[in-house]
């Protein structure tokens, strides 16, 4: 009897475990009881144009990681750009495009750099700068 009832505890803990073992791994977000992720494709990277570069920017705010910080920026119409950085503090700086060619120039004095201005979904790589759009 005592062997019947172990082998049947063996068996359950192994089902037990087994099930375990074949379902969803990882930490799953949710959002109103469904997932939080997209269920479509990546967008493919691709460069955008001058007039494309203005009106994905203008007016709104994104959080920005750069090598020499991160923090949160706004595009102005006038091609200016005020930050806060998270270690630096608050700012301004300047934006222009030319050509294919996106610029920007973060506070006084500071060295313009020149790049691609490219988006791929709502994250947007400008010269040396990672944007990410933020939807409030």
């Amino acid at each position: 009897m005592q062997l019947q009832l172990f082998r049947f505890l063996m068996v359950f803990i192994c089902v037990s475990l087994a099930a375990c073992a074949t379902g969803p791994k990882g930490v799953r977000i949710t959002n109103g009881g469904t997932s939080a992720t997209s269920a479509q494709p990546g967008e493919p990277i691709r460069d955008l144009s001058a007039a494309d570069i203005g009106q994905r920017i203008i007016g709104k705010t994104f959080q920005y990681t750069r090598s020499t910080g991160n923090g949160f920026v706004t595009y102005n119409a006038d091609g200016t750009f005020d930050y806060q950085d998270d270690t630096k503090g608050a700012g301004n700086g300047r934006w222009s495009v030319s050509g294919s060619q996106y610029c920007e120039s973060f506070g006084q004095g500071a060295q313009q750099e020149c790049g691609p201005f490219r988006a791929t979904g709502d994250a947007y790589f400008a010269a040396n700068t990672r944007l990410v759009e933020m939807k409030i």
